[in-house]
């Protein structure tokens, strides 16, 4: 296993067992080449039809971190020694040029596929959890949040483009003391029978 800045890589079933969403960070800046390779996991993000329709701005300024700190109502908690924060977004319009290529409508009779399920946002989500878990692998921490009025908050901040939607905004950092789960939480885990069925619900 190569090792990370600061320690060797984990196996996925010990990435897992560690992922959570972090509440302490501690402020030290993160290596320009840790976080590239954490951004960089959307080259291997599921994406359908190759839409490519994820996107990933990543924020260290200080000043740009504090006001989209503010605007997303989070001063004065964890996110304020977050020394990285990725904005995921998601372009639906992005989904709908690929599903209208002559290959994807050959497919469907020349009609646009129907789309059972903004998969625009499911890609988005998925993309968000490999953040989370790469996170993990560079021995960081991560959160990820949103808030109602986001999309006007990353425009007037980040400038996004219209079609761009962001799903939240995810922290990372070197992991701070973080409160204990505690028994409450855990009690409202629910069994692993009540969410995996099979065969039929």
């Amino acid at each position: 296993m190569a090792p990370t800045v600061y320690g060797p890589r984990m196996e996925l079933r010990d990435i897992l067992r560690r992922r959570r969403m972090h509440r302490a960070f501690l402020p030290d800046p993160i290596p320009r080449e840790q976080i590239e390779r954490i951004a960089g996991v959307i080259r291997r993000a599921p994406s359908g039809g190759f839409s490519q329709g994820g996107s990933i701005v990543v924020v260290t300024d200080d000043d740009v971190k504090r006001e989209l700190i503010e605007r997303f109502e989070m001063t004065g908690t964890y996110a304020d020694d977050a020394p990285v924060l990725m904005v995921i977004s998601a372009n639906e319009a992005l989904y709908h040029a690929r599903y209208n290529e002559a290959d994807k409508l050959a497919v469907t009779g020349g009609v646009e596929v129907t789309w059972p399920v903004p998969y625009w946002f499911v890609d988005a989500g998925a993309l968000m959890t490999l953040v989370l878990l790469v996170t993990i692998d560079e021995g960081l921490a991560g959160a990820f949040i949103g808030h109602p009025d986001q999309k006007r908050i990353c425009d007037e901040v980040l400038g996004l483009p219209e079609d761009v939607v962001p799903i939240g905004l995810a922290f990372i950092g070197m992991p701070g003391t973080a409160p204990e789960i505690g028994s409450r939480l855990k009690s409202r885990q629910r069994p692993a029978e009540d969410l995996i069925h099979w065969q039929r619900w």
